[in-house]
Parts: C-alpha cells; sequence; structure tokens
C-alpha cells in the first residue's frame, strides 16, 4: 500500500476528477428524481418536464466553445474552481424556486457554467496521464457520473421524500462548494506539485504524449479542429452516445414510475443499480482494453473497436418493452447502460488518441462535447413527445437503441485519422495493436 502511494500519487488527481464529474452529474440527477413532485407542484406534464430536463443544456451548447478556449488560456486550476463554484451556487438557488419560471433560469445558469467541465477533465488527464493509462484514468473520471449518483439516487429520493424537493437541490449544491475548496487546496500541474515524487514526475512528463511539443507541432485552434473529418466524426459518434445517456439521465426514474407504478423512493433505488454496477463495469473493461492496446494500436486510433462494440451493447435497451416485469426490465437496462458507459469512456479517451497537440485539448473537447450536448439535449424534449403521444416509453426506447447502432458505423469508419492528419492513416502492425501493453 505504502509502494502504491509513493509511486502513483497521481491517482490523487483522478479520485478529484471523479468526485467533479460525480457532482456534475449528481446536480443534473436531482431534478430527474424531483422531477414527479415538481411536476405536481407546477402544474407540468411530459413536455414540460421534457423542456425543464433539459433546459440547463441550451445555455450549456453556447458555452461550450468559449469554456474550451478559455480552458486552454488560463489552465485546468482556475477554470476549473471558478466552473464548479458558480455552477454550485445556480444548483442552490434552484431550491429558492418558487415558480417554473425561476427553477428553468437557475437550470439555465447551472448548465452555462457546466460546460466548463469536460475541457477542464480532459486537460487535467492530458496534464497527468501517461498516454498508457489514459483509458483507465478516463474510465476512473467518467465512473464518477454513475457510482455518485448511484449512491446518490436514493439518498435524494429520500431527501425530496422527507425534507422537499428543494432541500435536494440545496445539498447538491453545497457538495460542489466542498469540492472547490479541496481542489484549490491540492490541485497543481505535475511539474508544479510538491507532493509528487521526482521519478513519478518524470515518468509523466515524459510519457503523457506521443511527441515533444517540438515535434507536435503548434495548436490547429478552432478553424483546424472544426476542418478535421476526423474530429466531425468523434462529434457525430458523441452525438449518437449522448443520446442515449440522456434519456437515462432525465427519464429512468419517470419511466420505472409511470412504467411499473414505482413509489419516488423505489424508483431511486432502483435507477442506482445501474449506476452502480456500470461504474464498476467501465473501470474493469478500461484496464483491460488498456492491457491489450499496445502503444501502436492506441497510437493507429484502435480504440475505436471498443467504442463500438459498447454501441451494440447500448443497443440492448431495444428489448426493454418486452419485459414483463421491472427485474426483467432492470436486468436489460443495466447491460444497455454499461454498454453506453463504456462507449462514452472510450469515447472520451479516443479524443486525446487522435489528437497530437496537447494546446487543443481544451478545444477539442469543447467541440466533441458540443456535438454529444447538441444532439443529448433534444432526448429528453423528443422522448416528452413521443410519450404525450402515444402514452408510453416503447417507441421512445426502439428509438435510442437504433441511434446508439448509427453510433457505431460513425466511429468505425469516421475516425480512422489523426485530428489534423485526415488525408493520410498512421499505419500500425496489426500484431503489435492486439498484443498486450507493455
Amino acid at each position: 500500500m505504502y509502494e502504491f502511494y509513493r509511486t502513483k500519487r497521481r491517482y490523487i488527481v483522478y479520485a478529484f476528477l471523479f468526485v467533479f464529474l460525480g457532482i456534475y452529474s449528481l446536480d443534473r440527477l436531482t431534478v430527474s428524481i424531483a422531477g414527479s413532485t415538481i411536476s405536481k407542484e407546477m402544474n407540468l406534464g411530459p413536455v414540460g418536464l421534457g423542456y425543464l430536463f433539459s433546459s440547463y443544456l441550451w445555455l450549456y451548447a453556447i458555452c461550450l466553445l468559449p469554456a474550451g478556449a478559455l480552458t486552454d488560456r488560463m489552465g485546468t486550476r482556475r477554470m476549473a474552481a471558478i466552473a464548479a463554484g458558480l455552477w454550485s451556487l445556480f444548483q442552490t438557488l434552484g431550491g429558492f424556486a418558487t415558480s417554473a419560471a425561476m427553477l428553468l433560469l437557475t437550470r439555465l445558469g447551472n448548465g452555462a457554467f457546466e460546460a466548463a467541465a469536460n475541457p477542464c477533465a480532459h486537460s487535467t488527464i492530458r496534464e497527468w496521464t501517461p498516454r498508457r493509462e489514459r483509458g483507465l484514468a478516463t474510465a476512473i473520471w467518467f465512473s464518477g457520473a454513475h457510482a455518485v449518483p448511484g449512491l446518490g439516487a436514493p439518498i435524494l429520493a429520500w431527501i425530496v421524500s422527507v425534507y422537499g424537493w428543494r432541500m435536494s437541490f440545496i445539498a447538491t449544491g453545497v457538495l460542489g462548494f466542498l469540492w472547490v475548496l479541496g481542489w484549490m487546496l491540492l490541485y497543481k500541474t505535475p511539474e508544479e506539485a510538491r507532493w509528487l515524487a521526482r521519478e513519478e514526475r518524470d515518468m509523466i512528463v515524459r510519457e503523457r504524449d506521443f511527441d515533444p511539443p517540438a515535434v507536435a507541432g503548434p495548436g490547429l485552434g478552432y478553424k483546424g479542429l472544426f476542418a478535421s473529418s476526423t474530429m466531425w466524426g468523434l462529434f457525430v459518434t458523441q452525438a449518437c452516445v449522448n443520446y442515449t445517456a440522456y434519456f437515462y439521465l432525465a427519464w429512468l426514474p419517470t419511466f420505472l414510475q409511470a412504467d411499473f407504478g414505482l413509489t419516488v423512493i423505489q424508483s431511486g433505488a432502483y435507477t442506482a443499480i445501474p449506476y452502480f454496477v456500470s461504474a464498476v463495469m467501465c473501470l474493469v473493461l478500461s484496464y483491460v482494453a488498456d492491457h491489450f492496446l499496445s502503444a501502436n494500436a492506441v497510437r493507429g486510433g484502435k480504440r475505436r473497436i471498443a467504442v463500438a462494440l459498447a454501441n451494440i451493447a447500448s443497443a440492448s435497451v431495444i428489448l426493454v418493452p418486452l419485459a414483463g416485469s421491472v427485474n426483467v426490465a432492470m436486468i436489460l437496462l443495466t447491460i444497455a447502460f454499461c454498454g453506453n458507459s463504456f462507449a462514452q469512456t472510450m469515447n472520451f479517451a479516443l479524443v486525446n488518441d487522435r489528437l497530437r497537440s496537447s494546446g487543443d485539448t481544451g478545444r477539442a473537447y469543447a467541440i466533441f462535447t458540443l456535438g454529444g450536448i447538441g444532439f443529448g439535449m433534444l432526448s429528453p424534449i423528443i422522448t416528452g413527445y413521443m410519450v404525450d403521444f402515444t402514452g408510453t416509453y416503447n417507441s421512445a426506447l426502439v428509438l435510442i437503441g437504433l441511434i446508439a447502432l448509427l453510433g457505431t458505423v460513425f466511429v468505425l469508419f469516421l475516425t480512422k485519422h489523426p485530428i489534423g492528419d485526415d488525408g493520410e492513416p498512421e499505419e500500425i502492425e496489426e500484431t503489435a495493436a492486439l498484443s498486450p501493453s507493455r
């Protein structure tokens, strides 16, 4: 244990990223857990709830590109603290909303500052992670989106039932302020972190990029990134992955309450199951992927195969309408949820694999996230209309499964080349690509 602590202190940063995304996701889940209670108090139907669920994404999408550029310019320490502090403020203010309009405004503010989350997280991963460990580091970060809500869902459901929905917003806002305090006290770059052993610091700096800055060249900037067909391939793949993810985030508790007659507390408990299972499975599968993907395979973009297979597993949600009980439905939903989560993890890591210059990290992840958010924000709204029109969730579930399969096609055929070198695919030895990494 001491040896692990002495040689792998970078995992402290990974743990902070885990909690960072966990709080970010818990803030989003709060309105979903409280959705049925809010709808009764504010007289909102399925369509109105759909708009409320997606509202935080509206300014999120608009603010993504500026947030990415600011992250590259200001650095992750300051930008992450500013963003988390301000989105937590708006989350807390949501607990004081007395009307749907006021609640909508706080959701918009929450989303505007959450826009910096992905650029900050992946700039941090780029700074702190040896490339052979990038998949696992990304999985640790992304598992926060599931483990923390998995733990928090039943607690939030209890808070909503006992203290009212407003207290759930205040409690999650306070968590964000506590994270900011810890982050500002601890975080530095590897070069500046005095608590990091010299040997580990040298290894991180040596192994975090494929090429030194002099070889990788200057950043492409937004113009060069938007000109890359691979960047667009990652963009549309994430659009498909996120459409499915935002169905779960926005509608899963409400779906379980409507289709299986569960109470708020019961739906919170059932919602926790796929979140917990996927958090564990993402870590295990990402560790396996990092082990079997050699340096040549990572450089050649072979991680896209893992994204494709995960999307196929995600498409199993199509079978949920055939489930005859809540237990069978939860088995199918958990399999699909795990597939979607692993697809997210590998696709996030694939961006860094395909990106040559660290100077573009914030911008690249802003574009990438814009693809996911741009399509993801439609998921709660479209689902609301489909449920309102058909009276069931069946057609919405089939649609998200088909979109997941479409993402498989996009990632396999549109991300073959490095970003900025779209005309010339990198050649790797196939035997080396599939051999365990050393």
